[in-house]
């Protein structure tokens, strides 16, 4: 899926803002009211300050700091969400589970890009990449695998 298609999907109204950006107020990104939702504010919060920063030399370690904070969340969110769906035995928790691990991989892999200070690529490329990617990371996880697990997480919900 392409940042062209998200904005498509966007008109559909799945939740997010003309500009790519979740609107987390929206009950269409709700999964849990706890602390699955208070993760993927984070996480997205995270790509947000990201993305704003400029893609000037003088900015790669505060891009660093903001990367390798999205990385501790991420492990902590991704190991919350398979305990979560280990107790309601989501039918989908394996294949999720390994879609986390190809998440974390490819974060350490943007990680990698934005701390090699000797590349053949000047770093307002490589941070301009990275922008693209992290957002595409963030959504296409978070509509394809996430949201559909919102009506496992309703059965389930205290009442």
């Amino acid at each position: 899926m392409t940042m062209d298609t998200h904005r498509e999907e966007t008109h559909r109204g799945d939740g997010r803002s003309g500009d790519g950006r979740g609107d987390w107020r929206s009950a269409r990104m709700v999964l849990d009211n706890g602390g699955l939702d208070a993760d993927h504010r984070m996480q997205h919060e995270l790509i947000r300050r990201f993305v704003a920063l400029p893609g000037e030399e003088a900015e790669r370690k505060p891009a660093l700091a903001l990367l390798n904070e999205l990385r501790r969340v991420s492990v902590r969110h991704f190991l919350r969400e398979e305990r979560v769906q280990a107790s309601m035995r989501y039918p989908h928790l394996e294949e999720h589970r390994a879609q986390h691990r190809r998440l974390a991989t490819l974060l350490d892999d943007i990680i990698g890009q934005v701390d090699a200070e000797e590349s053949a690529f000047e770093y307002s490329y490589v941070k301009a990449k990275a922008d693209e990617l992290l957002q595409f990371w963030f959504f296409d996880h978070f509509v394809k695998a996430d949201l559909p697990m919102k009506s496992h997480l309703a059965k389930f919900a205290v009442r």
